[in-house]
């Protein structure tokens, strides 16, 4: 029987020579205590084509990991390292991890999440400065699927949804506030306009960490299941909790906005000052083509900023997870648990 420790595993030659590292339940593919690494992951994590996954494929491959599970963690005959990784993958990008059940709605998941997002940057970029009204519109389609979104990749089973309900209507409230009183400040006083760009992203960066927050406010009040490094959970912490949402905040609400609300502006100021695409038709497709290439570089980097199985110290938590461990009679050390995304 083999087994890598999820959270110490050094992969580095493995990386280097793309080999097919040994198969672990617990563990990556790609060695997660590094960025590259991480974003090798999630790469496969985000993979559009998981999005085209029947029901029976991902039967298939929750089989097959159970026949490794039932095969005392060995591989089961005629079976690869490489086929339980892809399985693995396969339903990672499908399953919750906290429910057991398909990530729903499908637009949801993160496999997902380009599509809907260059629309709502392109609308907030190209169609949201033509009027106060249409700003309105685009940050509350923006905040509509982010809502979604957030739900279907929270880290805890259950969501309350009453404040499901009143995390979409603030952040809502929020960015639609923001863009119209940007709107009205920058009709009295002129100047303001030079800044107008950062309008969609402040509104963004604020409603999208009240969504977050609000969406996921139940693992901040009652916390979220930690487990050892077998996958067996030891507990609830709430502790945990808020870091999941904090750097959930931090990576998809502050820093991936960037990619497409604000490098975009700036590489269109420089093609329409020099012309080299002409005005029109060609204009607009070139607006669109950047709006997706840079979201589609900026979700894979600011995905991979942290990794998605938090390793926790366990004197950072609550004391009831500090002590020996009974499994192995030492003192714990850490304790793992899942950030969602």
């Amino acid at each position: 029987m083999r087994h890598l420790d999820p959270a110490h595993t050094d992969c580095s030659t493995i990386m280097q020579t793309d080999k097919v590292p040994p198969f672990d339940p617990n563990g990556t593919r790609y060695d997660s205590s590094t960025y590259g690494g991480r974003l090798r992951n999630i790469l496969s994590a985000i993979n559009p084509s998981t999005l085209l996954l029947s029901d029976s494929q991902v039967k298939s491959a929750q089989d097959l990991l159970l026949s490794y599970k039932q095969n005392n963690n060995s591989l089961p005959p005629n079976t690869t390292d490489a086929q339980l990784w892809t399985a693995q993958q396969q339903v990672a990008a499908v399953i919750h991890p906290a429910t057991g059940e398909p990530i729903s709605p499908t637009i949801g998941r993160m496999s997902a999440f380009l599509f809907p997002n260059v629309l709502n940057a392109a609308g907030m970029l190209m169609h949201g400065p033509t009027s106060t009204a249409a700003g309105i519109f685009w940050q509350w389609m923006n905040q509509t699927y982010n809502s979604v979104n957030n739900y279907a990749n929270r880290s805890s089973a259950e969501v309350d949804m009453r404040v499901l309900g009143a995390s979409y209507g603030l952040a809502v409230g929020a960015a639609c506030s923001i863009a119209l009183g940007a709107g009205v400040l920058m009709k009295r006083v002129p100047s303001m306009a030079k800044v107008g760009l950062l309008v969609p992203y402040l509104a963004t960066v604020t409603a999208g960490g009240t969504n977050v927050a609000f969406t996921r406010i139940t693992e901040i009040t009652d916390g979220i299941p930690v487990y050892d490094k077998d996958g067996d959970e030891v507990g609830v912490s709430i502790t945990a909790g808020r870091t999941a949402v904090m750097s959930t905040v931090l990576t998809r609400s502050a820093f991936l906005p960037i990619f497409p609300l604000l490098i975009p502006p700036a590489i269109m100021q420089v093609v329409k000052k020099t012309n080299l695409v002409r005005a029109g038709g060609p204009l607009i497709a070139f607006e669109v083509m950047t709006i997706t290439a840079c979201l589609g570089i900026g979700l894979p980097l600011a995905l991979a900023l942290q990794p998605q199985k938090m390793t926790l110290d366990v004197n950072n938590l609550e004391q009831i997870f500090q002590g020996l461990d009974p499994k192995t009679g030492k003192p714990r050390e850490v304790v793992y648990a899942n950030k969602g995304l």
